[in-house]
């Protein structure tokens, strides 16, 4: 096969055919020059086709690319194929831009065929996300840093406060009237309320320094944890809670699971609706991809319009007096699945109970 030294000397339909491709498609043989061309390469690289002909191909090539511009030359000399290899070829302007190519070499022919196209913007817009991924990952670590040294700092002063809120009622309780009594519990209230912000928020900045120690969970024991730490609350409201035997192992964190179906469960003693004893099903099922969770109450419900608020940071439904709590809770059940790579969902009626989904994944 004779080589061809440009595209119209090809026959007219192939050569009509070939100009109406995009990309790069062209032969270059092996003593440097390219030999075949399509008008996609003046088009993208800005250089008149007789430059393209008349200049080697490698000096086109940047500099930093062109030691493994060589090695892949001579392998594709030796009929190698090569495919998705990156190199940056020089404008017209001088700037380079970021080619994706696919190579075929062929020795017979004195030549390797490619196929190339611009890739700039792409690998520009990978560049600027993995940048702004690595920003965002630092701001994410400096705000949780922030949030448990503010936390942890905050304590202190809090246990002192509560201490001499404590310390004042004992010594003069007897010359303090019924109103100051009422000031000192409101503000022994304020503290504990404090307390327990100030620990959820802990809890919380830790999930995600918390180093993860993934493995298969028994999940029957780390349930029978749950329900023993859970015990005082479950005996005062009266409630059951129905969990089968011989339930799935769950690949995740075991300290983060744990956490996540103590919330779950808490919550569901918690809300109960007024006139019945809480009435709580805890079940979980797996497959090949992962496992579902679910915990399932006859509690007071959730209006529609409020469930996805209930896993914001804060949320709170309904009155301090009504429900105790931080809000915390569900934003950090969200925080340890979505961490995990899974979802948190709920399903509820107003009057009835809820369902809380999660779904873990095996991976």
């Amino acid at each position: 096969m004779s080589r061809l030294n440009a595209l119209h000397e090809m026959p007219a339909d192939a050569s009509r055919l070939l100009a109406m491709s995009p990309d790069l498609l062209g032969a270059c043989g092996f003593q440097g020059y390219i030999t075949l061309l399509t008008p996609a390469w003046s088009a993208t690289l800005g250089h008149p086709e007789e430059e393209l002909l008349g200049t080697p191909y490698a000096e086109f090539v940047h500099p930093e690319d062109r030691p493994a511009f060589a090695g892949l030359v001579e392998r594709l000399a030796e009929g190698a194929r090569v495919e998705d290899v990156v190199c940056r070829l020089r404008h017209a302007d001088g700037t380079y831009l970021w080619l994706l190519w696919s190579a075929q070499g062929s020795p017979e022919d004195g030549c390797f065929y490619v196929a190339g196209k611009d890739v700039t913007e792409r690998i520009r817009l990978e560049e600027e996300l993995h940048h702004r991924a690595a920003r965002l990952e630092q701001t994410n670590a400096e705000l949780q840093e922030f949030a448990y040294v503010a936390s942890h700092d905050l304590s202190e002063p809090l246990r002192m406060v509560t201490s001499y809120l404590e310390l004042l009622e004992r010594r003069y309780g007897d010359r303090l009237d019924e109103s100051a009594h009422q000031f000192i519990g409101f503000a022994v209230d304020g503290a504990a309320r404090m307390k327990a912000l100030i620990d959820d928020l802990l809890a919380y900045s830790r999930v995600g320094t918390h180093e993860l120690e993934v493995g298969d969970v028994d999940l029957d024991a780390l349930l029978g944890h749950v329900l023993r730490a859970l015990g005082p609350a479950i005996e005062e409201a009266g409630a059951e809670v129905d969990v089968p035997p011989g339930l799935p192992p769950v690949r995740c964190d075991a300290t983060q699971l744990g956490q996540l179906l103590q919330n779950l469960i808490a919550n569901a003693v918690k809300f109960r609706a007024p006139d019945r004893p809480p009435r709580i099903a805890v079940r979980a099922v797996a497959d090949a991809t992962g496992v579902d969770l679910s915990v399932a109450d006859n509690g007071i419900g959730i209006a529609p319009h409020q469930r996805d608020r209930i896993f914001k940071m804060f949320a709170r439904l309904h009155g301090q007096d009504e429900y105790g709590g931080t809000g915390i809770g569900l934003a950090l059940c969200r925080r340890i699945v979505e961490r995990r790579g899974g979802r948190i969902t709920v399903e509820s009626e107003v009057g009835v109970g809820s369902t809380f989904h999660v779904r873990i994944p095996a991976r």
